[in-house]
């Protein structure tokens, strides 16, 4: 076996998202968002997450679906409390 076909192919797709809420003063609380493709300097203004996702397989070619969101590691923070960082196990599966 040849030392390329042990070399495993792998694309790079690096961006970087600022998401933040606005708030009128006779409407709901909205979330809002921006993101920038790192290697082609695509970027936009999204309104949800589906949104970001689109713009994420466009520009990268690559398909995928946002996960359905885990309800229990969900975590809501109290205003003016500070969230304590977890130290990650290793456990089966990580390389």
């Amino acid at each position: 076996m040849g030392l390329a076909l042990m070399v495993r192919s792998q694309i790079i797709q690096s961006f970087v998202a600022r998401i933040w809420v606005e708030r009128a003063d006779d409407a709901d609380p909205e979330w809002r968002g921006h993101i920038r493709h790192i290697q082609g300097c695509e970027e936009t203004y999204f309104h949800d997450l589906e949104e970001m996702s689109e713009f994420m397989q466009q520009v990268s070619g690559i398909p995928g679906t946002l996960a359905p969101v885990d309800p229990d590691k969900v975590v809501t923070i109290e205003k003016g409390k500070k969230l304590a960082a977890k130290k990650h196990k290793p456990g089966k599966g990580d390389d």
